[in-house]
């Protein structure tokens, strides 16, 4: 079974009320079963999060879904995966670098 995926809200609240609470990985479960929509800010984000996905995170593990800025940072670092001649790179980074900022995300033009 694969991990849960949660967004970085949903993973902090996870944590924080494990580390507030005496709760164990059931007795959360149980909570969350008995009515997946009790929880109040700032742990709403845990409102409606389908059982099976608190399931996994707490026995299983759980990764955070990275947001759109972190994907295409991530994208424009790599650059292309496969060798490429020297031009097709280049492009590939200016073109990533445009869209990095029309999303309102600054990088550094970097070389390869």
């Amino acid at each position: 079974m694969d991990k849960a995926i949660l967004t970085k809200a949903q993973a902090e609240a996870i944590d924080s009320i494990l580390a507030a609470t005496h709760w164990t990985a059931e007795s959360f479960v149980r909570r969350h079963a008995e009515n997946s929509h009790q929880w109040v800010a700032p742990y709403d984000v845990l409102n409606r999060v389908p059982l099976d996905f608190i399931i996994r995170a707490l026995y299983i593990g759980y990764e955070v879904e990275q947001t759109v800025e972190e994907k295409l940072l991530e994208i424009y670092r790599e650059g292309l995966p496969y060798r490429a001649e020297p031009d097709v790179k280049s492009a590939f980074r200016e073109g990533m670098k445009k869209a990095c900022e029309t999303a309102g995300i600054k990088v550094k033009w970097a070389r390869n």
